[in-house]
């Protein structure tokens, strides 16, 4: 049997729901291939399609593994085309996916990158569906992977992936503006304003709702009330205390804060 230590963890970050059989296909193919390994369900709730959202959540949630984790995320509206299946080596984790952007983020943010094109058709199921790579293609190169094969077996290191820049917020005078890039289960609209201008905003305004000043916890402010804070994954968020900004404010509008 083999030991805790050695035991790899797979993620699985995907748009496909809980009502359909496909993560438990993804599942029975990375266990009939490793049956040793420990998956861990991110969420399969995401947007259908959206790419963007799925990049900050996986952005948001790798570093929290074990080094060595393999992060398998699925939100992949072009599949089937002739986009390419890849391998992300960065900073001791790895990701498998579509190349359409979903580890742009990733790619941008850590240090010590390589890219990898997964087309060893010896690492996929026999005649891979063009429907559903997630279960024919990524679950199993990410089992495979987990049997400690290197990424480069899989196929040739590559440097023109598909990129997904993180759009920082612009700053003009003493005002700075942002934009909603992520919205919670819990209707909170996390912006891409970090906490390093934490010390810095004042009177953040968004649609005709102006909020003063920073919080530090929800209940700085009366129920229903919205509020302005640094939540966990260490941006901005515009929030109501037990209750929705995502259904009050309109999440394509601006964020301006005043600077001090």
């Amino acid at each position: 049997m083999m030991k805790k230590t050695q035991q790899k963890i797979i993620t699985l970050t995907t748009d496909f729901g809980n009502e359909d059989n496909y993560v438990a296909c993804m599942k029975g193919v990375i266990l009939s291939i490793n049956p040793f390994v420990r998956i861990v369900d991110n969420t399969h709730n995401l947007d259908s399609f959206d790419v963007e959202k799925a990049a900050f959540n996986i952005l948001n949630m790798y570093r929290y593994f074990p080094a060595g984790t393999i992060h398998v995320a699925v939100v992949d509206p072009g599949v089937g085309s002739r986009r390419r299946s890849i391998i992300v080596s960065a900073d001791e984790y790895y990701f498998v996916g579509p190349d359409n952007g979903i580890f742009g983020y990733i790619i941008e943010k850590c240090r010590n990158v390589q890219i990898y094109s997964a087309t060893k058709e010896d690492y996929y199921l026999p005649q891979p569906s063009s429907t559903f790579h997630g279960r024919d293609i990524f679950a199993p190169v990410a089992s495979h992977l987990s049997l400690k094969i290197p990424p480069g077996t899989f196929g040739n290191k590559i440097s023109n992936y598909k990129k997904l820049k993180f759009i920082k917020p612009s700053v003009k005078n003493n005002e700075m503006t942002g934009k909603i890039i992520y919205r919670d289960k819990f209707g909170n609209l996390v912006t891409n304003i970090s906490s390093n201008h934490a010390g810095k905003i004042s009177n953040i305004k968004i649609d005709n709702i102006v909020i003063p000043r920073l919080s530090n916890t929800y209940s700085d402010v009366k129920k229903g009330e919205f509020l302005a804070l640094i939540g966990s994954s260490g941006y901005l968020e515009i929030s109501v205390n037990r209750g929705s900004a995502a259904d009050v404010v309109n999440s394509n509008a601006d964020i301006t804060c005043l600077l001090k």
